[in-house]
């Protein structure tokens, strides 16, 4: 591998590669596609905002300009080749993280110049956020691809950075335009905008050299956010008065949503100590800060490792010994990495929003074991430690988000008829399992409403909402309700179950539930079975 040919090629081989690996996963059939991708796309091309209220609940409200390339992709093309680009575009972060490699680590000897770079990337590939994304709609592996690419964009004119020429200038504002639409079409991914930001205060030059090039990027971040996020932020504030509508409406009150502020937050540290401790908590149990069973150890030893050279500095320097230094950009990565990890912390604490610094972790490691051990020793532990880590990953580690066996088509759904569909309205009842990706499979004149979801609702105004819009409508109100196949198993019982549940539900919300009028319809995701209970609903206001 220790070749610049060698390195072209593999930036064919990887993402082709994974490419295939997206194949064999499966369908993408996620909670969060199954909720909301799916909708959020076909909403904003169909002008659903006007007609519907969160059938995808708090999530109906995020932008959806990620998810409309994914959607025209699987309402036009054949799943498998959907499957196919999707993991050759996640692939491609190994490209970008190469060139990263290589910018940090400069200086290496001749034998190793192209080989380890390689390596390190590969690794960084091999971590469990990265894979178990693979090929999914939910959006951390695109993501990524634009906060690594500004820290690459960045570190290309790394050694010039205190010059004031408009060459260096633009290279930095450019740097942040493309963090910040990153940022823009994923807010969690403005975690890693901060990062990139206050990284640059770590250069080594003048303060003032500092100050400039960490406004100039944070200039392009505002301009990057504008152009991806910029008319969603528009659009929410002139229909509900909060830019991140229904979040922080603590701060911008709603007369439909009750006083929050993030809504989401049960993953933070319950303590200091935990906050100290967070990477052995989560590398120990990964439900704590997901839904998904990700076992890796990296994030441990990266933060071993990280307080083992902090500790050997300092007693470095107490004994007036000479210090060794990072190369000049490597010590970006390093500040890249531990910023974004800490500001992560304390924003989300969701560990699949990791993804955009969790591929630098192996060369994070890599570069501080060569400044508190002998260059031979340390190639050797941070092979030993990262091969080890890999394996763990690629023999289980990484669990799957939810996938399905392959069929023609990604999406499939029988809908029932609906003479006056213009007039229709349908309550979905139900947030988990989530019903939010059954709307495009409808005309989109019909209206779809949620009464139970993540969306912070304040009653009894929400409530009557609901019924303005069956009333302005004045068509038949429906009830869209989670199906099981009956098998001879109990999916009978199930089903039972689920009408009851949804005609409490309803009845609290002012409808009545004809049960007698519920139909079961067939829809599936790939070859995943997911059918629908479809029934008849009547106002009692």
């Amino acid at each position: 591998m220790n070749s610049p040919r060698s390195l072209a090629i593999a930036c064919w081989i990887v993402p082709l590669t994974y490419g295939i690996y997206s194949l064999i996963q499966g369908a993408d059939s996620n909670w969060d596609i199954r909720n909301y991708h799916l909708y959020n796309a076909f909403a904003l091309l169909h002008g659903k905002m006007a007609i519907d209220l969160a059938p995808a609940g708090m999530q109906s409200y995020f932008n959806p300009l990620l998810d409309v390339p994914y959607y025209l992709m699987v309402m036009h093309l054949p799943a498998i080749l959907v499957g196919f680009i999707m993991g050759v575009a996640h692939g491609l972060n190994f490209v970008v993280l190469l060139g990263i490699c290589r910018q940090a680590l400069t200086d290496l000897p001749e034998q190793e110049r192209y080989r380890t770079p390689f390596w390190l990337a590969l690794a960084g590939c091999f971590t469990a956020n990265f894979m178990s994304g693979i090929g999914n709609s939910m959006g951390d592996n695109t993501t990524s691809l634009f906060s690594l690419g500004a820290l690459l964009i960045v570190m290309t004119g790394w050694s010039r950075l205190a010059e004031v020429t408009a060459r260096v200038l633009l290279t930095i504002a450019i740097g942040g335009v493309v963090s910040g639409m990153g940022a823009g079409l994923k807010l969690t991914t403005v975690v890693y905008s901060v990062a990139l930001c206050t990284g640059l205060l770590f250069a080594p030059m003048p303060a003032i050299a500092r100050l400039r090039v960490a406004f100039v990027f944070g200039v392009g971040v505002l301009l990057g956010l504008a152009v991806t996020g910029g008319y969603w932020f528009v659009e929410l504030w002139h229909l509900y008065g909060n830019p991140v509508y229904p979040q922080y409406s603590s701060i911008f009150p709603s007369e439909l949503t009750s006083s929050v502020g993030v809504v989401d937050t049960k993953w933070f540290p319950i303590s200091i100590w935990e906050a100290l401790t967070f990477p052995f908590v989560f590398s120990i149990n990964p439900f704590r800060v997901g839904q998904v069973r990700l076992h890796q150890g990296i994030w441990a030893a990266a933060y071993v490792i990280f307080w083992w050279w902090v500790i050997a500095g300092f007693v470095r320097s107490r004994k007036g010994a000479p210090a060794t230094r990072l190369p000049s950009a490597a010590r970006y990565v390093v500040a890249y990495v531990a910023i974004g990890y800490v500001v992560w912390m304390k924003a989300f604490s969701i560990q699949r929003y990791l993804v955009a610094v969790e591929l630098c972790v192996p060369l994070f490691i890599y570069l501080l074991l060569t400044q508190v051990l002998a260059y031979r020793v340390a190639r050797n532990v941070a092979r030993m430690l990262l091969v080890v880590c890999s394996i763990g990953v690629l023999v289980g580690g990484a669990h799957s988000w939810g996938h399905d066996p392959w069929a023609k088509r990604m999406f499939i759904a029988d809908v029932p008829p609906l003479p006056e569909p213009e007039k229709t309205t349908v309550l979905l009842t139900a947030g988990d399992p989530p019903l939010g990706w059954l709307v495009p499979m409808f005309p989109d004149t019909v209206a779809f409403a949620t009464i139970r979801s993540a969306f912070p609702q304040a009653r009894p105004a929400y409530d009557n909402k609901i019924h303005d819009i069956v009333r302005s409508r004045g068509g038949l109100v429906y009830a869209l309700i989670p199906g099981y196949w009956t098998d001879g198993r109990g999916d009978t019982v199930k089903d039972s179950a689920e009408l009851a549940d949804s005609g409490q539900a309803l009845a609290g919300y002012g409808f009545l539930l004809d049960a007698g009028s519920c139909r079961i319809f067939h829809a599936q995701i790939g070859k995943g079975v997911y059918p629908y209970q479809w029934c008849r609903v009547t106002s009692v206001r």
